[in-house]
């Protein structure tokens, strides 16, 4: 048997000990480390869509965004 089966067989044993609250807790706890899965993956789509960017926008965009912003702020 291998190590994901030995465990997937563990947490089923312990997940049938559980209570009923116990269990509600463990699902909902799930639901948010899927969420939060799916939120990074969304996230790292979207890098890829920097590599076409002109490097001196990418300067502007990066490097120089602290100063670009803190200008802004003074003229307003």
């Amino acid at each position: 048997m291998n190590v994901r089966n030995k465990l997937r067989n563990t947490l089923v044993r312990r997940l049938q000990q559980l209570s009923a609250d116990k269990l509600n807790e463990i699902n909902n706890l799930l639901g948010k480390i899927e969420s939060q899965l799916k939120s990074k993956d969304k996230t790292l789509k979207l890098a890829g869509t920097w590599k076409d960017l002109d490097d001196d926008f990418f300067t502007e965009m990066t490097e120089k965004l602290h100063n670009n912003r803190s200008n802004d702020i003074q003229i307003n």
